[in-house]
């Protein structure tokens, strides 16, 4: 693999890396009140931060050793190997959808406090569905209300963990949100 194609495909990890990085030192400075028996809201995005640091530490180190995909078999090539069937040819490289995606994560991040957990979370994952090649809107706006509501229950109900409700006509509609999930 030629040098330049070698940086561009680490390129976007060793960015999610560095990301993730500084993301992780501004969660270890949240400022909340803490409470005794409960975990404060700093705990799941640490939690998250490491697993994704440790994510893109692998593959800047996999592919900067020349561990090339090729090497790395899935389920169905592994099983259309077994059956003597010829495996597919690996698709060629993309890094348009990964930067996009990443750009999509940043104004994910920067629209949260504004409109709030649920609203960014929706059209957050509508527009990596999209990205990522999915075009039937009916089904990722179900998929993505069905995720959001999961997560809503899961942080604020179950893990107490206080979500941005947003400002304006978005703070009303993650009340309604919340409300209807019989969340106080």
């Amino acid at each position: 693999m030629a040098a330049s194609t070698k940086a561009g495909r680490i390129a976007p990890y060793a960015i999610l890396l560095a990301a993730s990085a500084y993301l992780y030192y501004e969660a270890l400075h949240f400022d909340y009140a803490h409470v005794a028996g409960r975990i404060g809201p700093d705990a799941w995005p640490r939690m998250i931060l490491i697993l994704l640091i440790a994510l893109c530490a692998w593959q800047v180190l996999r592919l900067a050793l020349g561990r090339d995909a090729k090497s790395v078999q899935g389920i169905a090539q592994t099983l259309e190997a077994a059956a003597g069937a010829p495996a597919e040819d690996e698709p060629p490289h993309r890094a348009a959808p990964v930067w996009m995606g990443i750009a999509l994560t940043f104004a994910y991040l920067m629209l949260f406090e504004i409109i709030g957990f649920f609203t960014a979370s929706f059209f957050y994952l509508i527009a990596l569905m999209f990205v990522g090649g999915y075009r039937r809107p009916l089904p990722a706006m179900a998929l993505s209300f069905a995720v959001c509501v999961c997560f809503v229950l899961i942080f604020m109900k179950f893990v107490y963990v206080s979500l941005p409700l947003g400002r304006g006509p978005f703070l009303a509609l993650s009340v309604a949100v919340m409300r209807l999930l019989g969340i106080h």
